[in-house]
């Protein structure tokens, strides 16, 4: 069952595109000391840490708004060769209750009216074209495409796009598509849906907020990996581009979303767990899944 949450007209569903092979707690926080795991024993699998690649499907009468596109259909040999599945699990989440999705010509992917990427990482992005005969098709067609301005120039240098071939294929293209829009700051996307600088991990990398109906939602990014990150922090990522930038905005924004009440959702944490609230008790603040 996938974790779901009202907000306000708008309803927030996860959908988990993969889960890449997991990895000792010292290959992603390298400077957090192994003891300081010990508390956390129920966070880890096993001992080690396992992400999951999820993306959120955000819905109203009005507009439907995916955040972020997974890592794509693969398979992924830096992932040991897993593939995605993200496509076919929208169907059940995209499509009107009362179709058959196992015998219909609807296309999940037609619902879609805006695709925000929070970053340009490449389990961000990974579906956003399908290529025949070496030419890029969009997968979400009627979608535009926000993408954060930092990111787009940062990624886009000849030296970087070299190390990051993810970003000429799935990102690049939908320039000549017409597809894209580069926003930078705080952004409106559409009635309730904006966008929030949170940089840090990305040199552009934004969360997404909902508001509406006098409540609201951050859906996070990679602004958090792990639950653990809620009670500590300042334990930041080896892929962290900026660790202090990281910390900071991670901080002010578990305060401000603990202070106001919002929801959370956060696509790296497990199944049941991706939406939530942050809570302290005993003066100690942890994940609160709904």
């Amino acid at each position: 069952m996938a974790d779901r949450a009202t907000v306000g007209s708008y309803e927030i569903t996860a959908v988990i595109d993969m889960v890449p092979p997991p990895r000792p707690t010292s290959a992603m926080f390298p400077d957090v000391p192994e003891g300081a795991w010990a508390d956390y024993q129920d966070v880890l699998e096993d001992g080690q840490l396992q992400l999951y690649y999820g993306v959120f499907v955000v819905r109203s009468d009005n507009h439907t708004v995916l955040v972020d596109t997974g890592m794509g259909p693969g398979p992924h040999p830096s992932r040991g060769n897993i593939v995605g599945n993200l496509y076919e699990e929208l169907r059940p989440v995209m499509l009107p209750p009362n179709v058959d999705i196992h015998n219909t010509n609807v296309s999940p992917s037609d619902q879609v009216n805006f695709v925000i990427h929070t970053h340009l990482h490449a389990d961000h992005v990974g579906w956003n074209l399908r290529y025949s005969g070496g030419m890029p098709a969009p997968n979400f067609r009627r979608a535009r495409y926000i993408i954060p301005k930092d990111d787009y120039d940062y990624y886009t240098q000849p030296e970087i796009l070299e190390q990051n071939p993810h970003v000429q294929q799935q990102i690049m293209p939908l320039r000549r598509l017409r597809l894209q829009q580069i926003v930078e700051g705080e952004y409106e996307v559409t009635d309730g849906i904006s966008t929030m600088p949170a940089v840090g991990h990305t040199p552009g990398h934004q969360v997404v907020l909902v508001n509406s109906g006098g409540e609201k939602a951050m859906l996070v990014g990679d602004l958090l990996h792990c639950i653990a990150q809620v009670t500590e922090p300042s334990w930041c990522a080896s892929v962290d581009y900026d660790k202090a930038a990281s910390h900071a905005n991670r901080a002010a924004l578990l305060d401000k979303a603990e202070s106001e009440g919002w929801l959370i959702a956060a696509g790296h944490f497990p199944p049941g767990k991706q939406i939530g609230r942050v809570v302290t008790e005993g003066g100690k603040r942890r994940w609160q899944s709904l």
